[in-house]
């Protein structure tokens, strides 16, 4: 056998499956246990050698050096998770595992018949083996295969280090900050999944609880910052609700809707899908609700004017009932309504509507006149007849505007007004 095989070109040779090797003198014990049997599952090989006599040596006064006792041989085995010596002894086999996350360096070293492959350690240990064969090759695969291993990890790190900012970001209510660093977190995860998916099936197995850990923690973050997105949604639209914004309203509870079953989307432990499924059941019962809240609205205001006596307090309902159907009418304006009500009938009660404020207010000047020219309030009288002025002025505009037919001829109310008026001027002048 070759004393440095590339196992992924050859094979595997028998010193795997078997603890001795032929020899011209029969079968000769290299190992206790085949080779085989300190693979891990899924662990693939890629470089083998091994020598007779040097074993491993161990640099810098360690005292863990290895050789072989008798027949007994000392593999170096380099597969995609770790660097493994094997040295056979009668007391059983003994063995050195350099997982690549610990190897800072590798360095080869050749002469005329004999190379020295040293791997060096986080922990500063320097481990020499010396075979007769040529292992630049070796060293070549265990740089690079460190290296994977070393990114991929800085790559996990980097994931957990953005979880730990977008949970932070969503501690100060900003989910917006939030998504940008899950946004990073799941960047670098994927780049360091895939960087150890190139070196084989084993070497993702090593580190899949990792994998899958912080793929949980981005979900939940994700999950939280749908939820946290849907809550700020759901809080603008009640704010414009209460301004009678309802348009904005009802972007804003589409929205926390959506936000709500990108939550449901994510599979992740928490918060939880029932609680999530709560929420978004009551942001569509009160967008269902605010659907019929303008026309609500202006028809409580028209119910309140017809409860009204005073002819002024009536007018002032009224005018909130004109302003509220006209708020429900030109809603949705330009696209599919989604609000309750349709324009005909929209249309009709503005009408009525108008009809109904310009009488209510000509009413009230006609009181207010009446309280001017009552002889035992002749200190208000000025204050009424402009009141009264007020009430026509608005009467007639309202009649231009909506029912023209309603306008009534110059000389009626407001005349009125100017002559009493003039009649209130008078009488002060004569005392």
């Amino acid at each position: 056998m070759e004393t440095v095989i590339d196992v992924r070109s050859s094979g595997r040779p028998a010193i795997f499956e078997r603890a001795n090797t032929d020899g011209l003198f029969g079968r000769t014990r290299r190992l206790e246990q085949p080779l085989g049997q300190y693979l891990r599952a899924a662990e693939t090989p890629r470089y083998l050698a091994y020598n007779d006599r040097s074993g491993v040596v161990a640099g810098r006064g360690n005292d863990k050096s290895l050789t072989p006792a008798g027949d007994y041989r000392a593999y170096l085995l380099a597969t995609n998770i770790r660097v493994v010596f094997v040295v056979g002894d009668d007391n059983g086999d003994r063995t050195i595992s350099l997982p690549y996350e610990d190897i800072v360096a590798v360095h080869c070293q050749s002469g005329l018949r004999t190379s020295t492959l040293e791997i060096v350690t986080v922990d500063e240990d320097r481990w020499a083996f010396e075979c007769k064969g040529d292992l630049a090759p070796v060293r070549t695969f265990v740089d690079e295969t460190t290296q994977v291993w070393t990114h991929t990890l800085t790559e996990l790190d980097r994931a957990e280090s953005q979880v730990e900012a977008a949970t932070a970001a969503l501690e100060a209510a900003n989910p917006d900050a939030a998504a940008t660093h899950i946004t990073a977190a799941q960047e670098a995860l994927d780049s360091g999944r895939e960087r150890v998916e190139s070196l084989g099936e084993g070497a993702t197995a090593t580190i899949d609880a990792r994998l899958q850990s912080t793929q949980a923690q981005i979900d939940t973050s994700q999950r939280r910052r749908h939820v946290r997105a849907a809550e700020e949604h759901r809080d603008a639209a009640r704010h414009a609700w209460e301004d009678r914004a309802y348009e904005r309203a009802a972007d804003a509870y589409a929205q926390a809707s959506v936000e709500y079953e990108r939550a449901l989307a994510v599979t992740a432990p928490e918060p939880s899908a029932e609680a999530i499924t709560d929420a978004r059941d009551a942001v569509e019962a009160e967008y269902a609700e605010l659907l019929s809240a303008p026309v609500d609205a202006a028809q409580a205001a028209a119910g309140a004017a017809r409860a009204a006596t005073d002819p002024a307090a009536r007018a002032t309902h009224w005018e909130a009932a004109l302003d509220r159907y006209r708020t429900a009418y030109e809603l949705d304006w330009g696209r599919d309504r989604r609000f309750d009500g349709d324009r005909a009938s929209l249309r009709q009660a503005l009408a009525d509507i108008a009809v109904e404020l310009v009488d209510a207010h000509r009413e009230a000047g006609q009181e207010a006149l009446r309280e001017g020219s009552d002889e035992s309030k002749r200190e208000s009288a000025g204050a009424a007849c402009d009141g009264a002025a007020v009430h026509f002025e608005r009467a007639r505009e309202v009649a231009a505007e909506l029912v023209p037919d309603r306008r009534e001829p110059p000389a009626d109310g407001l005349a009125a007004v100017s002559e009493q008026e003039v009649s209130v001027e008078s009488e002060a002048k004569g005392r």
